[in-house]
This record gives structure tokens, C-alpha cells and sequence, in this order.
């Protein structure tokens, strides 16, 4: 049985559009559906795991297909903005999830009583510079001790760099992936803007 997925149909207002960050309205990013599949490539890297998303945008792809497929002990799905998180609990209720997935908005400033996760899944979350030391900080209070973070992610100009440089002195690991090569004939593709590299940040 496949994942039920659900795009609310809104029009948005002036205030919508420069309210909190709305990038995760507009579409599922590429770094989304790749995540998504890393995880069903990577299945047991997920089973009995504790698994929060952080950004997950309308759809909280990631986050969904490792409820879905990936046999974790729970998974909690969030964004920090109001609109993302209707249409997840939109597309929560035409699927059936074992173990059940916890919903909620979620700013990266406000992670001081934050739970602990063994496995946090983020993608495209890097763009913003004024929030990339709360990003920071919101990895680390949710993470486990030994807890792993994938973080997926174009360049996006120096923002990838940029945020690999903020979080030196972690135990840091990038993986370079070589579905690139089979994009790059596509007339659409920008190295810059759609190739995803994934980074794997361990909690020691």
C-alpha cells in the first residue's frame, strides 16, 4: 500500500505571503523527494528508531515515508509554519501509520524543553541566514547523544558552506550523491539549485 498524499488548494493573502516563512507551501522541493529516497533505500537504518522532521513543509515527505516504510519506534513531523502543518494533517488522515505520527508546528528558536530523537530528517533547510544558528541549535537539543541528523541540501550559492562551517567541531560526515550524473542532460537542471548532497551529522 502506497502513501496518500495531499495538497490543499488555498488562495494566499498579502499577510500569508510575508508571514512566517512560506517556502514550504510553494512545492515539494527536490532535497525532499531525494531524502525520501535515501530513506527507501536505507530502510534499516530507521527501524525502532526515535525519528523527528524538522521543516517538513506541506507535505513532511521525509518524515512520512519513514512512518510509512521505514518500522521506527515513532515519528513526530513538523514546521514552523500553521498552513504546512494543516495540509500534513490533511494527508495524515488518508493513510494508516503503525507507529502513530505526532503533528506539530515548530519553531527552531523554542527548543530549550526539547525530546530527544535518535534520528532527525531535514531537507532544504538552509537557505535562510538568519535562521541557520537556530537550525543549529534545534539539531542539537533534539538529537540524541549518539543520535544521527540527514540533512539534505543544494549549494544553494554558499548557504550549503555556509552552514557546514557554523557546525565545525561536530563529528561531520557529506555524502556526495551520483544520481547527479543522470540529471545533468535535463536542460532544467541547476547544480546550484537542484543537485542535493547529504550530510550526516552524528551527536558524540
Amino acid at each position: 500500500m502506497g502513501l496518500n498524499t495531499l495538497l490543499i488548494n488555498r488562495t494566499f493573502s498579502a499577510e500569508d505571503l510575508m508571514g512566517f516563512n512560506n517556502t514550504g507551501n510553494v512545492c515539494i522541493w527536490p532535497s525532499e523527494e531525494t531524502l525520501s529516497y535515501y530513506i527507501c533505500s536505507n530502510l534499516e537504518k530507521f527501524k525502532g528508531k526515535s525519528i523527528i522532521e524538522l521543516g517538513g513543509g506541506m507535505s513532511c515527505l521525509a518524515g512520512l515515508f519513514t512512518a510509512k516504510y521505514g518500522s521506527p519506534k515513532h515519528v513526530t513531523v513538523t514546521d514552523g509554519n500553521k498552513l504546512s502543518i494543516d495540509n500534513v494533517e490533511a494527508t495524515l488522515k488518508c493513510n494508516e501509520f503503525d507507529p502513530t505520527v505526532t503533528c506539530k508546528v515548530l519553531k527552531w528558536d523554542t527548543s530549550e524543553s526539547a525530546d530527544k530523537f535518535e534520528v532527525i530528517l531535514c531537507a532544504d533547510c538552509l537557505f535562510f541566514d538568519d535562521a541557520r544558528a537556530d537550525l543549529i541549535e534545534c539539531l542539537w537539543a533534539y538529537l540524541a547523544d549518539g543520535g544521527v541528523a540527514f540533512i539534505m541540501a543544494p549549494q544553494r550559492g554558499n548557504t550549503l558552506d555556509s552552514f557546514i562551517n557554523a557546525i565545525r567541531g561536530k563529528r561531520l560526515y557529506i555524502v556526495v550523491w551520483e544520481k547527479r550524473m543522470a540529471l545533468l542532460d535535463n536542460c532544467d537542471y541547476d547544480d546550484n539549485i537542484h543537485y542535493p548532497i547529504l550530510i550526516e551529522v552524528t551527536k558524540v
